[in-house]
């Protein structure tokens, strides 16, 4: 039995006078009046009422206790998460994990913007690769790219992340220039260490589904490390579109096997119950929602 609820009945018992009373305000049974109150009892170790056949006297401990659950409840409620419509301004410390590269590209416009929005809330943001724990470490939002395991974790999909196979063109003056996927078996490769299998690429083209086996030169969790050392022609790399198309637009990474597409990767929000989800977080959540046209992968439902 939920002992907030137990104080709020032993509230309204005090303020009724009676149980029935308090019973028919509360939409509850009689019986279920007097055990709430019984919990109350043996939780303070002390008697609340003396019920006579004519009334019910609040004991000395009743009146005692009863300032304490008031001042308990209005903590209580004022920590609950209140409905939109009751809602002022929020405030706290929004704790939240973005991934390393697509965070550096993506959302520092977002998080001016939702500063500039709501001043009072303070911005705990972490970069990073991994899967952070939320539940255990307080994490209120995390933005997640690739295909999510089961868990009890609520999932919005935001978009999709294109990406595109590159190299610099050094590394295709050293090396013939690939054909076909298997072509790839020659070349040296920057691979991305949290995808798996880490020594396999595959493709999807008209005539089906490709996969090869790579030989990695460099293997890293940072998508912009990957860029810099395909620049510097130490590997082909499946580089995501933010990192690829400007330097393909500029010519210093060329797009190799075109009619292969490397398999897009999910984009998602994610959070824990929603039932629990603080204010900010949710204004948080819409906002990157409201923003996933600027990720130039298209919002989702």
């Amino acid at each position: 039995m939920d002992r907030i609820d137990a104080l709020q009945t032993f509230i309204r018992v005090m303020e009724a006078g009676s149980f029935t009373q308090a019973a028919a305000d509360l939409g509850l049974g009689q019986p279920a009046i007097t055990k709430r109150i019984a919990l109350l009892e043996e939780q303070f170790g002390c008697r609340l009422f003396v019920r006579t056949t004519r009334k019910l006297r609040p004991t000395a401990e009743a009146d005692r206790v009863l300032k304490l659950a008031k001042d308990i409840v209005t903590l209580f409620e004022s920590a609950g998460v209140p409905s939109p419509k009751r809602v002022g301004a929020p405030s706290g410390t929004l704790r939240m994990t973005v991934p390393t590269s697509f965070g550096r590209y993506f959302f520092s416009d977002i998080f001016a913007e939702y500063g500039r929005r709501y001043p009072e809330v303070r911005l705990d943001i972490r970069l990073t690769e991994q899967f952070v724990d939320l539940v255990e470490t307080g994490t209120e939002l995390a933005i997640r790219i690739g295909v999510l395991s089961s868990s009890s974790l609520v999932a919005r999909r935001v978009g999709t992340v294109k990406r595109l196979l590159v190299a610099a063109p050094t590394l295709l003056a050293r090396h013939r220039v690939p054909r076909l996927p298997n072509d790839l078996r020659q070349l040296p490769c920057v691979t991305y260490s949290r995808l798996s299998p880490k020594n396999e690429w595959s493709f999807e083209s008209e005539t089906g589904r490709h996969v090869v086996g790579i030989t990695p030169s460099l293997t890293c969790d940072d998508a912009d490390i990957m860029t810099l050392a395909a620049l510097a022609g130490l590997g082909a790399a499946v580089l995501p579109d933010w990192c690829a198309v400007d330097h393909i637009a500029s010519g210093k990474l060329v797009h190799l096997l075109p009619d292969y597409d490397v398999p897009s990767l999910p984009l998602h929000v994610v959070y824990p119950d929603p039932q629990w989800m603080s204010h900010r977080a949710r204004l948080f959540r819409d906002l990157i929602i409201e923003r996933a046209d600027v990720f130039a992968i298209g919002a989702m439902e």
